[in-house]
């Protein structure tokens, strides 16, 4: 029984972390947090066995219950950083248009550009 406490608790904490919003250096800090808290919750599922009590079954309840909703979030947050990484890439690229943005131009009607710098 209390193995799946502490599994409550645990789960619970991450997330109440993850339902604050945060920008990108709390949000490092805050996957470090949850990973430590994954890290001390994982031996407490092998203490976690049948047969469990009535008490039991309704907390293994709300814990399957907050383990979706813990999925759901990590699931934003890796969408989240995803979609950082993709910007991150883009923006050299985007740069270098600035820099030189006849580079890769076309041209069909007869000028020349002398790409030679």
């Amino acid at each position: 029984m209390e193995a799946l406490k502490q599994y409550f608790q645990k789960t619970k904490m991450m997330l109440q972390l993850l339902e604050q919003p945060f920008k990108n250096d709390e949000r490092e800090r805050a996957i470090e947090k949850i990973n430590q808290l994954l890290e001390e919750r994982e031996p407490l599922t092998k203490e976690i066995k049948p047969p469990f009590s009535s008490e039991e079954q309704v907390l293994g309840n709300k814990v399957l219950e907050l383990d979706q909703q813990l999925d759901q979030q990590l699931k934003k947050v890796f969408q989240h950083i995803k979609k950082d990484m993709r910007n991150a890439k883009k923006q050299p690229r985007s740069n270098h248009s600035y820099l030189n943005p006849y580079k890769n131009v076309a041209s069909y009607d007869g000028r020349f550009l002398d790409s030679k710098k």
